[in-house]
């Protein structure tokens, strides 16, 4: 048997470093540009036993690259 564990939560923080996705097609990003950065996201986690047997997350991506500048806001 499985048990299931949802979770929504708030990330960020201040980008003070390299971004390690690089290969945009609608550009890059700079290597630290001081911006603060909130996002959002869900987590599904897979409990057997006692321990995690799998994830399933999904975050806000998309209002990062447009706290970034990369792309812009609507």
């Amino acid at each position: 048997m499985s048990d299931y564990v949802v979770g929504q939560w708030e990330g960020g923080g201040t980008h003070t470093g390299p971004i390690v996705f690089d290969d945009l097609p609608i550009g890059s990003a700079p290597a630290a540009s001081g911006k603060t950065l909130r996002f959002t996201g869900k987590t599904v986690l897979k409990v057997q036993n006692g321990l995690i047997v799998e994830e399933l997350g999904l975050d806000d991506g998309m209002k990062v690259l447009q706290q970034l500048g990369i792309i812009p806001t609507a």
